[in-house]
């Protein structure tokens, strides 16, 4: 048993399917299944039951899966603990972060933070958001950059970057396309394009329309260039955050501000409890525009 297999489970719990846990984890599900099939052989126990369509643990996979978590970061705090003892004292600083660098001009920014702190030794990585929060309370990146609502579920101590903003993206011949703004009670009845399910801006489309008294006809999910050549070609309607045309073509769309407005909040964000280094307090700081 390996820690990747106890890793397997975990993202199968946390993400309740096992084709969502599989894109999370960047395999394929049916690679995700024979794993999982494999540790079970191993084990001589079943973890899940398959009889439903969500992954439901067994009463002997809710006690692995809790060690799991257990071993996992008894782990990461061991690491931890031998880093001073490392020969290399140079200062350690990792990020994660989801692939927004462009939209939110983080690039030159970060390029920057390295140039003024030579001392630390920097290293980042772009990643979906289940991976981050993985990562995160597995003590892989000291902080992570995402959007604040994926923090529902962690407890966690964030710091504001920026807002963002959910639009409206309709057909350029849709009903609504004429007016200066949508309201989401006026999307009853409308089929709907989302990113995908395990992103916390789908679960907020989803909670805002609940909200709005909307139970959505979600005809497909996908990244968010596929989400706008469908909405172009009048496949559907989709809510995304505005900072995405900064970097997408939006030919053939229109794209609205909702009334209210809906603000998306980006962090930085790390877990509470967690002991904050010299070199994490400049980066805060630095990335956060207090510097």
């Amino acid at each position: 048993m390996t820690f990747e297999q106890l890793n397997d489970v975990i993202a199968v719990v946390e993400n309740e399917t096992f084709l969502e846990a599989a894109e999370s984890r960047n395999i394929s599900q049916s690679t995700l299944s024979k794993k999982i099939m494999k540790l079970e052989r191993e084990l001589d126990i079943t973890l899940f039951d398959r009889s439903r369509r969500k992954a439901s643990l067994t009463e002997a996979g809710s006690v692995f899966y809790q060690e799991a978590l257990r071993l996992t970061e008894c782990y990461a705090g061991m690491l931890s603990k031998l880093e001073p003892y490392r020969k290399n004292k140079k200062q350690k600083l990792s990020i994660g972060t989801l692939p927004i660098l462009t939209q939110y001009d983080l690039t030159a920014r970060l390029k920057s933070f390295t140039e003024t702190y030579p001392q630390i030794d920097f290293s980042f990585e772009e990643a979906e958001e289940a991976e981050l929060l993985v990562g995160l309370r597995q003590k892989k990146y000291d902080y992570i950059i995402a959007r604040e609502n994926l923090f529902s579920k962690l407890g966690c101590v964030s710091y504001p970057f920026t807002e963002d903003e959910l639009v409206a993206i309709l057909p350029e011949n849709h009903r609504l396309a004429g007016g200066p703004f949508v309201r989401l009670s006026d999307l009853a009845g409308e089929r709907f394009i989302f990113m995908n399910s395990y992103t916390s801006v789908y679960q907020l489309c989803i909670q805002l329309l609940n909200e709005a008294g909307i139970m959505p006809e979600i005809i497909r999910t996908g990244r968010v260039e596929s989400i706008i050549s469908g909405v172009a070609v009048g496949e559907g309607v989709s809510l995304l955050a505005k900072s995405n045309f900064r970097i997408f073509q939006a030919d053939k769309v229109k794209v609205l501000p909702l009334d209210p407005p809906q603000t998306i909040s980006v962090v930085l964000a790390k877990l509470a409890g967690t002991t904050e280094t010299e070199a994490m307090r400049d980066f805060a700081e630095y990335i956060c525009g207090n510097k």
